[in-house]
């Protein structure tokens, strides 16, 4: 591969990312906008599903299809916190 294949190559590949991240179409603002929103409708289902008694941090991964970690923060932000793989209502609510 010359350098100048590689130079090619290499521009390719950032055009790629950059038009995956949106910097071609100016969306950034539009994709953090939904990037919002969803995080305003997890908070929002978490809420409901804890009301109704569903608190094990395992099985609300699983009902959101989201890693435990990102549950946990989803958790957190909604003014929960996790005690012992649960979430439970925290004492400044």
């Amino acid at each position: 591969m010359t350098i100048e294949e590689y130079k090619r190559q290499s521009i390719k590949r950032i055009n790629k990312q950059a038009a995956v991240s949106g910097a071609f179409t100016h969306c950034f603002d539009t994709r953090a906008q939904s990037e919002r929103q969803r995080t305003s409708e997890r908070k929002r289902r978490l809420m409901a599903l804890v009301r109704s008694n569903i608190t094990e941090i395992d099985v609300l991964a699983q009902h959101f299809m989201i890693s435990v970690n990102t549950i946990k923060k989803v958790a957190y932000s909604a003014g929960y916190r996790i005690s012992n793989g649960q979430v439970v209502e925290s004492v400044m609510r």
